[in-house]
């Protein structure tokens, strides 16, 4: 089997399950999703659900006594007791891609985040299949995917949520500034000859009252928490795609079927100093923000 430690929201969920699911194909093996994770985060974590059961995943859930099992396999010193463990523990290391995860043995159990593109791009196409909905577009989401049909869709995705209220992720990540933004439209504007704007975000009032432009524009707010893999889905519907500082968004464009589209990024994707050369494809353009 590949085994993988599941955190995180959606977005990150999605990295660890595509990173995961290439190697399983690799050696033809079972894939198993550790969730211990979602019930003994930390404090300073914002807490999440499981996600992924909204798509269409080839996995199963770790049992309640593998969980047992594996639960030094999640501690950082696990590499001094590898021999004593039922799974060879491969652990992210460092801010770019660690190459080794991709020739890892079968029965490994993968810890970390895995995002970029490189551990899982040869796969794309089965990946577009499985990370489709399992749950069809409901009525409301049916009227803003007729919407997109009237121009060329752009996707703008601004995240606030925890990095607003929790003061530990805002001090990580940070905000995307609506100068960035205002940028980022202009940039659509010089290229795109008509583009409509569908804004979504997880604090839309906010959006409605601060992002404004002569620009046609949707906001979409009729998503709750629970359905934000439905955003997720709308916006991979979009050509093109403006994105915060989030995974979250980050998928929705990589998940996008249309070709030729821009996707602009932020230029610095956290506040701290952690660099992330790998993060963005090159096809991308990053903006200052």
């Amino acid at each position: 089997m590949i085994a993988f430690q599941t955190q995180g929201g959606l977005g990150n969920q999605l990295f660890q399950y595509a990173t995961a699911r290439r190697l399983a194909l690799q050696h033809g093996c079972p894939l198993v999703a550790d969730l211990h994770w979602f019930k003994y985060h930390r404090a300073e974590e914002t807490p999440r659900p499981l996600e992924l059961n909204h798509y269409q995943v080839i996995m199963r859930c770790a049992t309640r006594r593998e969980q047992m099992l594996w639960a030094p396999m999640r501690f950082r010193w696990a590499r001094f007791l590898q021999p004593l463990l039922p799974l060879h523990v491969v652990r992210e290391h460092g801010f770019g891609v660690n190459p080794e995860v991709l020739s890892a043995p079968p029965n490994s159990y993968l810890v970390g985040f895995w995002q970029s593109e490189a551990y899982f791009a040869d796969i794309r196409d089965q990946l577009l299949t499985e990370l489709s909905p399992v749950v069809p577009p409901g009525s409301e989401d049916l009227r803003v995917i007729e919407r997109m049909r009237h121009g060329d869709a752009v996707s703008v995705h601004v995240r606030r949520g925890d990095y607003v209220s929790l003061a530990s992720a805002s001090a990580y990540h940070g905000l995307c500034s609506l100068d960035y933004y205002h940028k980022a439209i202009q940039y659509i504007v010089r290229r795109v000859a008509n583009p409509i704007l569908f804004v979504f975000s997880d604090d839309p009032a906010w959006t409605k009252a601060n992002l404004h432009s002569s620009l046609p524009t949707c906001y979409v707010d009729h998503n709750s928490a629970g359905n934000a893999f439905q955003d997720l889905h709308l916006m991979s519907l979009c050509r093109h795609h403006i994105l915060a500082n989030s995974s979250f968004s980050w998928w929705g464009a990589w998940l996008s079927r249309s070709t030729g589209g821009l996707v602009i990024a932020p230029e610095r994707w956290y506040a701290v100093d952690r660099p992330t050369p790998d993060l963005i494809p090159s096809r991308w353009i990053r903006m200052a923000g």
